[in-house]
């Protein structure tokens, strides 16, 4: 089989291809196999992802693209070999992603620039060889560096973005209320104020120590570790099914992961093709024992079905658990033949071409202190406030604005529209960029507001098509950016 395979690739190619063709350094035949099995796992997980994404949303076959998101995720799944499969998956996220733009959630966003990444070094490739044949360990070390650090870069803004008033005041943090909320569902922990404050320095802690433990080499288990069991504890809060991000992170960690993972995977995967083997040929010879066993395993089946029917958050405390503590399971059995890393190869991409991508995920992550977008930026649930001429933030000063889109503010007083008049009753502002997309998309028929201190009417039919509300920004501008509406007090509460 491997001299017809290499018979075939001589074709392609015009040349015989062995593993030393695609590293610069000779890799033993053991190492170019676990390379071969990571990519496999790789695009299972990632197909996985996907898959829990659309399951908080409900919406797998909401319409087309969601469809074709669900078919060539089960696709990938069936075959997590192939290449082409991995890249139609990758295009069809990022077309759903940038159908959903400027609302596309920040895991999908990530998602996006991931799968743009995954696109970009496969085009790399097929320059360099000259030929459409790629090989998957190659492929793999080319993506993975780059997408490592696109997830320290969701990190580091992740962490960064907190580092202001208000989320270290425990009447306004993020980190209060996720507690607060965990405890109410759950009731696990108390919520004391020392208590309460503790979370607010222990969330903060968690998600420094996370990157830093991860570039550390000598530590980078530690700190997947410990990423595993935050994301997974999270993915519990009635707040958001935040299970599709943490499906997404888990994916991504496992790009950082050594042999171990992959063989312990690959082992167990083994025991159970085996297992299943043995089972159906047991079953084979019809006697009360296998049939009372086959009979007792549909009624547990059933009894579980009919349990978690009933309940209202079967996916996150049924599947979700059953996904993340696996995952987490195995990773601990790894530790045991884990060998410590310390080259820098996990960030060091092929090309200095190849970069576009990270530089562009940092770039987006940087845009509330550029001026532009506050949405879609790694700022969920941070407390931050940059608009109106003022910050939160301990560092990073309003001056730092090069755009003026958050200085135009506007203030609603009243208005026919629900949405603005809760807006009005919580004393909550908006940029003016997103107050006029909003008035001209859901064709608000009245509104008064403040626009920089100065007020102004509108109404829908009074000098409809020229007045400035009825004006449109840039396409490019609309789709791109997304501003969140903030509080009027110097206190930001809990926004998205």
């Amino acid at each position: 089989m491997a001299s017809t395979s290499n018979s075939l690739e001589k074709k392609i190619t015009g040349q015989r291809i062995t593993q030393d063709s695609f590293f610069k350094e000779p890799v033993s035949h053991e190492e170019y196999t676990h390379f071969q099995v990571k990519y496999r796992v790789f695009c299972c997980l990632w197909a996985i992802a996907s898959i829990f994404h659309m399951a908080n949303h409900n919406s797998f076959t909401l319409n087309l693209t969601y469809f074709l998101s669900t078919l060539t995720a089960i696709a990938l799944l069936a075959k997590p070999s192939s290449i082409a499969r991995l890249l139609v998956f990758a295009l069809i996220q990022m077309y759903q992603a940038y159908s959903e733009m400027p609302d596309t959630s920040n895991h999908w966003v990530l998602a996006a620039f991931i799968n743009l990444t995954i696109v970009q070094s496969y085009l790399y490739l097929v320059v360099k060889r000259r030929s459409f044949h790629i090989d998957k360990a190659e492929f793999l070390n080319t993506f993975s560096p780059l997408v490592n650090l696109e997830l320290i870069t969701l990190y580091f803004f992740a962490f960064f973005h907190k580092l202001n008033s208000g989320f270290f005041d425990p009447a306004a943090s993020c980190a209060v209320r996720f507690l607060v909320l965990q405890n109410d569902y759950y009731n696990l922990l108390p919520t004391s104020k020392d208590v309460i404050t503790l979370n607010i320095y222990l969330t903060i802690l968690i998600e420094a120590l996370i990157p830093i433990l991860i570039v550390l080499g000598r530590t980078r288990r530690w700190g997947i570790l410990l990423g595993l069991v935050f994301h997974c504890i999270l993915a519990y809060n009635p707040l958001n099914g935040f299970y599709d991000f943490s499906a997404t992170v888990f994916a991504l960690y496992f790009l950082l992961t050594d042999a171990s993972f992959s063989a312990i995977i690959k082992k167990i995967y083994g025991k159970l093709l085996e297992g299943k083997k043995l089972i159906k040929e047991r079953l084979a010879s019809f006697n009360v024992l296998n049939f009372t066993l086959f009979a007792a395993t549909l009624i547990v089946i059933m009894g579980l079905v009919h349990y978690y029917t009933r309940t209202d958050d079967y996916f996150r405390h049924l599947v979700w658990t059953g996904y993340s503590v696996t995952f987490i399971i195995l990773f601990l059995l790894s530790l045991k033949t884990s060998r410590q890393e310390t080259q820098s190869k996990v960030f060091a991409g092929a090309h200095y071409s190849l970069y576009l991508f990270p530089v562009l995920v940092f770039l987006n992550g940087f845009c509330p202190y550029l001026g532009l977008k506050t949405e879609t930026s790694y700022a969920m649930f941070s407390n931050l406030r940059t608009e109106g001429g003022k910050t939160n933030h301990f560092l990073v000063p309003v001056s730092s604005q090069i755009f003026n889109y958050q200085k135009d503010v506007v203030e609603i007083i009243s208005s026919s529209d629900p949405f603005f008049q809760k807006l009005a009753a919580e004393q909550r502002q908006l940029v003016y960029f997103q107050f006029r997309k909003y008035v001209r998309k859901n064709k608000v028929q009245q509104v008064t507001y403040l626009r920089n201190g100065q007020e102004f009417s509108y109404a829908r039919g009074q000098s409809f098509t020229t007045h400035d509300l009825q004006k449109k920004e840039h396409p490019v501008l609309e789709k791109l950016m997304l501003f969140r509406n903030f509080y009027k007090s110097e206190v930001q509460g809990c926004l998205h």
